[in-house]
């Protein structure tokens, strides 16, 4: 994802990455890395717990899974990963991103929303 970051935000998108580290433990990691995307501490798994991902001892652990959430909120794609390699390609991820319904501009500070139809 990080040598693919740059297509990810030509996309429009942000990529944000649970962790059920510390906080310092992640930032070490990410500054190591020079990982680009933002990162989340979740050491309690309290996020991890809420989109149901799946911890396997026979399988080294946390499996992956990935979320693309749209500009509403919703989730437009799940994958909850079999194995640690079973992610997306970044390609595939980037051509969901492009066929998502586009979303309106961002209001300016302090503009009431548009009205709900």
């Amino acid at each position: 994802m990080r040598d693919d970051y740059p297509k990810f935000r030509a996309a429009g998108t942000e990529i944000v990455v649970v962790t059920r580290h510390s906080a310092a433990r992640m930032k070490t990691f990410w500054s190591e890395k020079r990982l680009p995307f933002l990162g989340v501490p979740d050491p309690d798994g309290k996020i991890t717990a809420r989109y149901r991902q799946q911890w396997r001892l026979f399988k080294l652990g946390r499996m992956p899974a990935q979320f693309l959430v749209d500009c509403r909120g919703n989730l437009a794609f799940t994958h909850y990963g079999s194995g640690m390699s079973d992610i997306p390609a970044n390609s595939r991820m980037v051509a969901r991103i492009r066929n998502l319904a586009p979303c309106a501009a961002p209001s300016k500070p302090g503009a009431k929303p548009p009205p709900k139809k």
